[in-house]
Protein backbone atom coordinates (compact mmCIF):
# COMPACT_ATOMS: atom_id res chain seq x y z
CA UNK A 1 0.00 0.00 0.00
CA UNK A 2 2.99 2.57 0.33
CA UNK A 3 3.37 1.85 -2.92
CA UNK A 4 0.38 2.80 -4.16
CA UNK A 5 -0.28 5.96 -2.33
CA UNK A 6 2.39 8.42 -4.08
CA UNK A 7 1.65 6.68 -7.50
CA UNK A 8 -1.92 7.81 -7.35
CA UNK A 9 -0.64 11.38 -5.78
CA UNK A 10 1.07 12.09 -8.91
CA UNK A 11 -0.97 10.70 -12.02
CA UNK A 12 -3.88 12.67 -11.92
CA UNK A 13 -2.93 15.21 -13.94
CA UNK A 14 -1.89 14.02 -17.53
CA UNK A 15 -0.58 10.75 -17.03
CA UNK A 16 -2.41 7.43 -16.75
CA UNK A 17 -4.85 7.09 -14.04
CA UNK A 18 -4.69 3.91 -11.70
CA UNK A 19 -7.98 2.24 -13.69
CA UNK A 20 -5.78 2.58 -16.68
CA UNK A 21 -5.58 -0.69 -19.03
CA UNK A 22 -2.80 -3.08 -17.51
CA UNK A 23 -1.08 -2.41 -21.06
CA UNK A 24 -0.14 0.92 -20.43
CA UNK A 25 0.65 0.87 -16.85
CA UNK A 26 2.81 -2.31 -17.01
CA UNK A 27 3.05 -2.40 -13.37
CA UNK A 28 0.73 -4.89 -12.25
CA UNK A 29 0.51 -8.02 -10.54
CA UNK A 30 -2.54 -10.69 -11.27
CA UNK A 31 -4.51 -8.73 -8.31
CA UNK A 32 -4.18 -5.90 -10.39
CA UNK A 33 -1.70 -4.32 -7.63
CA UNK A 34 0.71 -1.74 -8.55
CA UNK A 35 4.09 -4.06 -8.33
CA UNK A 36 6.94 -1.59 -10.00
CA UNK A 37 8.34 1.43 -8.08
CA UNK A 38 6.29 4.51 -9.42
CA UNK A 39 9.53 5.53 -11.27
CA UNK A 40 9.35 2.52 -13.63
CA UNK A 41 5.54 2.70 -14.20
CA UNK A 42 5.69 6.44 -15.67
CA UNK A 43 8.61 6.05 -17.60
CA UNK A 44 7.04 3.27 -19.15
CA UNK A 45 4.09 5.13 -20.37
CA UNK A 46 5.72 7.80 -22.86
CA UNK A 47 8.21 5.04 -24.45
CA UNK A 48 5.99 2.06 -24.12
CA UNK A 49 9.40 0.34 -24.64
CA UNK A 50 7.74 -3.05 -24.06
CA UNK A 51 4.42 -2.41 -26.78
CA UNK A 52 5.57 -3.00 -30.30
CA UNK A 53 2.02 -4.76 -30.06
CA UNK A 54 0.11 -1.77 -29.16
CA UNK A 55 2.30 0.39 -31.38
CA UNK A 56 3.28 -1.97 -34.66
CA UNK A 57 4.83 1.16 -36.07
CA UNK A 58 7.60 3.75 -34.37
CA UNK A 59 9.40 6.24 -35.98
CA UNK A 60 12.14 8.31 -34.69
CA UNK A 61 12.45 11.87 -35.87
CA UNK A 62 14.47 13.67 -33.18
CA UNK A 63 17.73 13.20 -34.05
CA UNK A 64 18.92 10.65 -36.84
CA UNK A 65 15.35 9.20 -38.42
CA UNK A 66 14.56 5.25 -37.98
CA UNK A 67 11.52 3.39 -38.79
CA UNK A 68 10.86 0.20 -36.79
CA UNK A 69 7.94 -1.98 -38.26
CA UNK A 70 6.63 -4.92 -36.02
CA UNK A 71 10.04 -3.85 -33.60
CA UNK A 72 11.79 -4.55 -37.27
CA UNK A 73 14.21 -1.49 -38.32
CA UNK A 74 13.14 -0.76 -41.98
CA UNK A 75 16.02 -0.31 -44.40
CA UNK A 76 16.37 3.37 -45.45
CA UNK A 77 18.40 2.70 -47.82
CA UNK A 78 16.11 0.82 -50.06
CA UNK A 79 14.73 2.35 -53.13
CA UNK A 80 11.20 1.37 -52.94
CA UNK A 81 10.81 2.97 -49.62
CA UNK A 82 12.77 5.82 -50.47
CA UNK A 83 9.64 7.71 -51.69
CA UNK A 84 7.48 6.62 -49.09
CA UNK A 85 9.90 7.71 -46.41
CA UNK A 86 10.13 10.98 -47.80
CA UNK A 87 6.37 11.62 -47.98
CA UNK A 88 6.50 10.15 -44.51
CA UNK A 89 9.16 12.60 -43.14
CA UNK A 90 7.08 15.36 -44.72
CA UNK A 91 3.65 14.56 -43.04
CA UNK A 92 5.19 14.16 -40.04
CA UNK A 93 6.85 17.73 -40.52
CA UNK A 94 3.20 19.33 -41.28
CA UNK A 95 1.75 17.60 -37.80
CA UNK A 96 0.71 14.40 -39.44
CA UNK A 97 -2.41 14.75 -38.66
CA UNK A 98 -5.79 15.85 -41.32
CA UNK A 99 -2.51 17.34 -43.17
CA UNK A 100 -4.33 18.59 -46.60
CA UNK A 101 -2.78 17.05 -50.05
CA UNK A 102 -1.92 20.68 -51.52
CA UNK A 103 0.09 21.61 -48.29
CA UNK A 104 2.18 17.90 -49.28
CA UNK A 105 2.19 18.91 -53.22
CA UNK A 106 3.39 22.09 -52.72
CA UNK A 107 6.38 21.14 -49.91
CA UNK A 108 7.21 18.26 -51.99
CA UNK A 109 6.50 19.31 -55.77
CA UNK A 110 6.94 23.02 -55.83
CA UNK A 111 7.32 23.05 -59.74
CA UNK A 112 4.70 20.76 -60.84
CA UNK A 113 1.19 21.65 -62.01
CA UNK A 114 -1.70 20.72 -60.04
CA UNK A 115 -2.43 17.44 -61.84
CA UNK A 116 1.14 16.58 -61.88
CA UNK A 117 1.45 17.46 -58.05
CA UNK A 118 -1.98 15.10 -57.08
CA UNK A 119 -0.63 11.96 -59.08
CA UNK A 120 2.58 12.28 -57.46
CA UNK A 121 0.96 12.92 -54.07
CA UNK A 122 -1.32 9.49 -54.69
CA UNK A 123 1.91 7.54 -56.26
CA UNK A 124 3.31 8.29 -52.71
CA UNK A 125 0.61 7.75 -50.24
CA UNK A 126 0.26 4.35 -52.43
CA UNK A 127 3.62 3.51 -52.09
CA UNK A 128 3.65 4.70 -48.42
CA UNK A 129 0.41 2.79 -47.18
CA UNK A 130 2.41 -0.49 -48.70
CA UNK A 131 5.49 0.21 -46.41
CA UNK A 132 3.42 0.91 -43.59
CA UNK A 133 0.01 -1.07 -43.93
CA UNK A 134 -3.21 -0.15 -45.64
CA UNK A 135 -4.70 1.48 -42.50
CA UNK A 136 -2.18 3.29 -40.99
CA UNK A 137 -1.67 6.41 -43.62
CA UNK A 138 -5.49 7.51 -43.66
CA UNK A 139 -7.25 9.32 -45.92
CA UNK A 140 -10.29 11.42 -44.43
CA UNK A 141 -13.69 12.19 -46.58
CA UNK A 142 -11.90 15.69 -47.49
CA UNK A 143 -9.30 14.38 -48.76
CA UNK A 144 -6.61 15.28 -45.84
CA UNK A 145 -4.19 12.69 -45.04
CA UNK A 146 -3.07 11.19 -41.70
CA UNK A 147 -1.20 9.02 -39.74
CA UNK A 148 -3.53 6.50 -37.89
CA UNK A 149 -2.74 7.66 -33.72
CA UNK A 150 -3.20 4.26 -32.71
CA UNK A 151 -0.82 2.55 -34.22
CA UNK A 152 1.41 4.52 -35.08
CA UNK A 153 4.00 6.23 -32.21
CA UNK A 154 6.36 9.43 -33.24
CA UNK A 155 8.43 10.74 -30.40
CA UNK A 156 7.66 14.29 -31.81
CA UNK A 157 3.92 13.68 -30.83
CA UNK A 158 4.91 12.04 -27.28
CA UNK A 159 7.75 14.53 -27.08
CA UNK A 160 5.06 17.45 -27.27
CA UNK A 161 2.76 15.85 -25.45
CA UNK A 162 4.76 15.11 -22.88
CA UNK A 163 5.88 18.95 -22.75
CA UNK A 164 2.58 19.90 -22.28
CA UNK A 165 2.57 17.67 -19.34
CA UNK A 166 5.55 19.79 -17.68
CA UNK A 167 4.03 22.99 -19.14
CA UNK A 168 0.80 22.92 -16.62
CA UNK A 169 3.40 21.82 -13.69
CA UNK A 170 5.84 24.33 -14.04
CA UNK A 171 2.89 26.62 -14.34
CA UNK A 172 0.62 25.84 -11.72
CA UNK A 173 2.57 24.31 -9.21
CA UNK A 174 3.89 26.89 -6.96
CA UNK A 175 3.99 24.52 -3.64
CA UNK A 176 6.31 21.99 -5.42
CA UNK A 177 3.69 19.19 -4.74
CA UNK A 178 4.28 18.10 -7.79
CA UNK A 179 8.15 17.74 -7.81
CA UNK A 180 8.26 14.10 -8.47
CA UNK A 181 6.17 14.02 -11.31
CA UNK A 182 8.04 17.15 -13.44
CA UNK A 183 11.14 15.22 -12.42
CA UNK A 184 10.18 12.14 -14.31
CA UNK A 185 8.27 13.92 -17.19
CA UNK A 186 11.42 16.13 -17.35
CA UNK A 187 13.44 12.94 -17.44
CA UNK A 188 11.31 11.36 -20.33
CA UNK A 189 11.72 15.08 -21.78
CA UNK A 190 15.30 14.21 -22.10
CA UNK A 191 15.48 10.54 -23.40
CA UNK A 192 13.08 11.40 -26.34
CA UNK A 193 15.00 14.46 -27.51
CA UNK A 194 18.21 12.81 -29.12
CA UNK A 195 18.77 16.00 -31.20
CA UNK A 196 17.44 18.33 -33.61
CA UNK A 197 14.32 16.86 -35.90
CA UNK A 198 15.53 15.06 -39.01
CA UNK A 199 19.14 15.67 -38.32
CA UNK A 200 21.47 14.81 -41.25
CA UNK A 201 18.28 15.68 -43.45
CA UNK A 202 18.41 18.03 -46.28
CA UNK A 203 17.16 21.22 -44.97
CA UNK A 204 14.05 22.22 -46.63
CA UNK A 205 11.13 24.90 -45.38
CA UNK A 206 9.01 22.35 -44.35
CA UNK A 207 11.26 20.43 -41.71
CA UNK A 208 12.94 23.48 -40.57
CA UNK A 209 10.18 25.27 -39.57
CA UNK A 210 9.05 22.67 -37.14
CA UNK A 211 12.69 21.97 -36.03
CA UNK A 212 12.89 25.48 -34.66
CA UNK A 213 9.59 24.76 -32.96
CA UNK A 214 10.82 21.87 -31.14
CA UNK A 215 13.94 22.94 -30.48
CA UNK A 216 12.51 26.14 -28.71
CA UNK A 217 10.05 24.98 -26.80
CA UNK A 218 12.61 22.63 -25.80
CA UNK A 219 14.70 25.74 -24.85
CA UNK A 220 11.95 26.97 -23.01
CA UNK A 221 11.33 23.98 -21.51
CA UNK A 222 14.68 23.51 -20.11
CA UNK A 223 14.82 26.87 -18.49
CA UNK A 224 11.14 26.88 -16.90
CA UNK A 225 12.60 23.54 -15.20
CA UNK A 226 15.32 24.58 -13.79
CA UNK A 227 14.32 27.79 -12.66
CA UNK A 228 11.72 25.77 -10.92
CA UNK A 229 14.23 23.83 -8.89
CA UNK A 230 16.18 26.77 -8.70
CA UNK A 231 13.27 28.68 -6.49
CA UNK A 232 13.61 25.25 -4.30
CA UNK A 233 17.51 25.43 -3.46
CA UNK A 234 17.84 22.25 -5.44
CA UNK A 235 20.58 22.77 -7.14
CA UNK A 236 21.93 19.57 -8.38
CA UNK A 237 18.96 19.31 -10.79
CA UNK A 238 19.01 22.81 -11.50
CA UNK A 239 22.43 22.22 -12.73
CA UNK A 240 22.24 19.45 -15.33
CA UNK A 241 18.58 21.46 -17.04
CA UNK A 242 20.78 24.10 -18.08
CA UNK A 243 23.80 21.98 -19.06
CA UNK A 244 21.51 20.25 -21.21
CA UNK A 245 20.58 23.60 -22.82
CA UNK A 246 24.18 24.28 -23.68
CA UNK A 247 24.18 21.45 -25.60
CA UNK A 248 20.80 21.96 -27.19
CA UNK A 249 22.04 25.50 -27.93
CA UNK A 250 24.93 26.77 -26.55
CA UNK A 251 24.33 30.76 -28.05
CA UNK A 252 21.21 31.04 -25.62
CA UNK A 253 23.05 32.86 -22.85
CA UNK A 254 20.70 32.56 -20.17
CA UNK A 255 21.73 29.34 -19.63
CA UNK A 256 25.39 30.26 -18.59
CA UNK A 257 23.56 33.06 -16.67
CA UNK A 258 22.05 30.51 -14.76
CA UNK A 259 24.77 28.18 -14.48
CA UNK A 260 26.80 31.02 -13.00
CA UNK A 261 24.11 31.71 -10.23
CA UNK A 262 24.12 28.41 -9.32
CA UNK A 263 27.48 28.01 -9.11
CA UNK A 264 27.73 30.90 -7.23
CA UNK A 265 24.80 29.92 -4.29
CA UNK A 266 26.84 25.96 -4.62
CA UNK A 267 30.11 28.08 -4.45
CA UNK A 268 31.54 26.40 -7.02
CA UNK A 269 33.13 29.43 -7.73
CA UNK A 270 36.16 27.75 -10.12
CA UNK A 271 33.11 26.47 -12.25
CA UNK A 272 31.42 29.11 -12.36
CA UNK A 273 34.48 31.48 -14.08
CA UNK A 274 34.78 28.45 -16.47
CA UNK A 275 30.80 29.14 -17.44
CA UNK A 276 31.41 32.87 -18.02
CA UNK A 277 34.86 31.99 -20.33
CA UNK A 278 32.92 29.83 -22.76
CA UNK A 279 29.61 32.01 -22.68
CA UNK A 280 32.54 34.92 -23.78
CA UNK A 281 34.81 32.57 -26.53
CA UNK A 282 31.46 31.41 -28.09
CA UNK A 283 29.93 34.42 -28.63
CA UNK A 284 32.72 36.09 -29.83
CA UNK A 285 33.63 33.78 -32.19
CA UNK A 286 30.58 33.09 -33.34
CA UNK A 287 28.64 36.16 -33.17
CA UNK A 288 31.11 38.88 -32.39
CA UNK A 289 29.24 39.78 -29.47
CA UNK A 290 30.43 40.66 -25.59
CA UNK A 291 28.48 39.03 -22.83
CA UNK A 292 25.31 41.29 -21.56
CA UNK A 293 25.53 42.75 -18.84
CA UNK A 294 23.92 40.74 -16.39
CA UNK A 295 26.52 38.10 -17.49
CA UNK A 296 29.04 40.56 -16.33
CA UNK A 297 27.70 41.29 -13.40
CA UNK A 298 27.39 37.59 -12.41
CA UNK A 299 31.13 37.46 -13.33
CA UNK A 300 32.49 40.60 -11.17
CA UNK A 301 29.96 38.44 -8.38
CA UNK A 302 32.33 35.39 -8.83
CA UNK A 303 35.78 37.18 -8.93
CA UNK A 304 34.65 39.23 -5.40
CA UNK A 305 33.55 35.57 -4.03
CA UNK A 306 36.92 34.45 -4.60
CA UNK A 307 38.08 37.66 -3.21
CA UNK A 308 35.80 37.44 -0.04
CA UNK A 309 37.83 34.03 0.53
CA UNK A 310 40.96 34.85 0.16
CA UNK A 311 40.06 37.74 2.76
CA UNK A 312 37.94 35.53 5.29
Amino acid sequence: MEEERPFLARISVGLPHDDAPESLLRGRDADGKLSKPLATVVRAFPTLKESDAIWPVRIHTLGVFSLTLNGKPVSLDSNPARQALEFLKTLIAFGGREVGVSSLASALWPEADAQVAQCSVDAALCSLRKLLGEERALVSMDGSISLDPHTCWVDAWDFEKTLAMTRRILNGDGTGENAGRLELLSSRLLDLYQGHFLTGQDTTSWSVSLRERLRIKFIHHLLAAGCYWEARGLWDKAIPCYQRGLEVDDLVEDFYQRLMVCCLETQSISEGLAVYRRCRKVLSIVLGLQPAPETEALHHALMGAIVGKHTA
